[in-house]
Formats: structure tokens, sequence, C-alpha cells
């Protein structure tokens, strides 16, 4: 029933398959098969209008992302607002792909598309009381005691992170995902997708972040040489080089920023979705209990940007 209404929005050719349901993570997506090929379709509710204007703005760079098709979004009556584009033949990355160049190179373009737009992500906003709050309002949670014994850790991390954000100048709209799940590999080289969380956020700190994530992906510790490399690139491609002993805070701010809405769903402030609520109060408890070492470990591999 929703194939037909879904070529008709995007004026493609009659479907030849039904939709099929991909995956359900950050937002529901599906695939379906047409005269014109595959498509991927993917919910879009929550997608700002910016993002979808900065991810345009972007192809139109030349940084390689999947080809959307027009309207962004369609509205389908039983499906709400989607978005859709062509079907990519391709694979996940891993770890010995050679993509360090690329994504210094795809930094650095992101980072010229949109300067000078003020403002930041959730995770760089967190503050001491709202730590807390949920300490308080969590007494017959199974987190609950490691949130007492870290909280001293928590806040200060918290704080590290806000005021390493306060003190930056090079703020952008740009992708601010670039993670290894959203790099996809094809037989024409790498590409970037997922942008709906496109928004304002630090050229320096988005670079060292997922030059760093590169270095780890797979690793149990960072590689120096795909930094270097990545850096390189980026630099040589007019990024401006991130420095400073807090330069990974926002991988700490994204962690604080998991646990935070953890903490929202196991008392009720936000929807679990599909999350299991043990689990996620499971998952809390272990976040809590991992902030001393992980902050530790980011700030000893802040010298690999050197």
């Amino acid at each position: 029933m929703h194939a037909a209404k879904i070529t008709e929005a995007f004026g493609l050719s009659r479907p030849t398959g039904e939709l099929i349901a991909l995956t359900h993570q950050s937002c529901q997506t599906w695939t379906l098969d047409t005269a014109d090929g595959r498509i991927l379709l993917k919910h879009a509710a929550h997608t700002p209008p910016a993002a979808i204007a900065y991810e345009h703005r972007a192809r139109r760079a030349g940084i390689a992302m999947p080809t959307p098709i027009p309207p962004t979004p369609a509205h389908i009556d039983g499906l709400g607002a989607v978005r859709a584009y062509r079907w990519l033949d391709s694979r996940p990355l891993h770890p010995g792909d050679d993509i360090a160049d690329w994504l210094g190179r795809t930094l650095a373009l992101l980072h010229h598309v949109s300067p000078g737009d003020t403002g930041g992500p959730d995770w760089y906003q967190l503050h001491d009381d709202r730590w807390q709050a949920w300490l308080d309002a969590g007494a017959d949670r199974r987190w609950r005691p490691a949130l007492r014994r870290h909280l001293p850790d928590i806040m200060t991390a918290t704080a590290a992170v806000a005021r390493t954000f306060a003190d930056t100048d090079d703020h952008v709209t740009t992708h601010r995902d670039v993670e290894p799940h959203n790099i996809l590999i094809t037989a024409d080289g790498p590409v970037l997708i997922d942008w709906d969380s496109a928004g304002p956020d630090s050229a320096g700190l988005e670079a060292a972040h997922a030059l760093y994530g590169l270095a780890t992906h797979g690793r149990t510790t960072a590689d120096p040489a795909i930094i270097r490399r990545g850096l390189d690139a980026y630099l040589d491609h007019g990024g401006t080089r991130p420095a400073g002993p807090g330069i990974l805070a926002r991988r700490l701010g994204i962690r604080l920023g998991r646990l935070a809405e953890r903490l929202r769903i196991s008392l009720g402030e936000q929807p679990a979705g599909p999350r299991d609520l043990a689990e996620n109060d499971d998952r809390a408890d272990a976040q809590i209990r991992s902030i001393p070492a992980f902050t530790r470990q980011l700030s000893a591999d802040a010298a690999l940007f050197r």
C-alpha cells in the first residue's frame, strides 16, 4: 500500500517490490525496489530543515554522500515525513581501510561550507545541577550508588567540556556525527552518510573527535599514524590545527550526553523507545563507573595531536 504512494511522491517509476524495514536505531529506515532501481527511505519527522539545507550545500561542495531524491522530505500517509536516497552498493568501514587522507580532506570541506555559525550540541551544555537532581531522583535505581560515588568526577568532566567549548572561536555548521559507522565504502571510495544531526559545532573539536574515532576504530589504542596523516590532510585542505589539553573534550561530552540520556530514560523524563529499561539501567551503571578511566585516557591521548 505504501509502495505506490512512495514512488508517486518522489516521481519514480512503479514499485517492483514491497517496502522492507531495514533498521530502527536513531530513526526508522526501509528499502524499496522500483523500476528506477532500489531506494533507501528514512523517517524524517525529527530532522531539522536546517540540517537538510546544510546537507545540500555540502553535496554541492563536493563531499561524497548518498544521492537524495527530491522532495526532501515527502509526506506519505501512514509513514509521515520521509526522505529518499538512491541505494548505494557498499559495505561498512573496516579497521584496515586506509581512509585517513580522505577523512582529513572531507572534514576540511565540511568546515568551509558554512563557517561562523555559533552554538553547539547539548552535550556541551550539561550543568552540574542536573546530575545532582538525577542522583536525588534515582533512589531506587541500580545506578545510584555509582552516581553517588562518581558524582565529583562527572561534575569535573562536565565543567571541563563546557569550558573547552566556551573557549573555542572556530564555530561552523557541520555534520556532527562523523563516526566510523557513518562511513560506507563503495567502489568509488568512502561515502559519508546520516546527515540528520547537522548543526553548529566547533570545527577543531569535531576534527579531533573524528580523527580519533578513526584511529581507535576496531583497536584497543589509538593509532598515531592515522591521526598524523588525517591531520596533515585536514591542514593541507584549509583546516586549522586543533590544539589544547581539552582537544578531545567533544568525545567526553558525547559520553556524558549519552549517560544523561540513559538517566532521563530511567527516570521517565523521556521515552524509552525501543530500549529495554533493565538493559538501559545496566548500561548507565557501567558508563558512570567508566568515566574516570575514560577521562584519563582522553587526557593522555590529547598528546597525539601535538
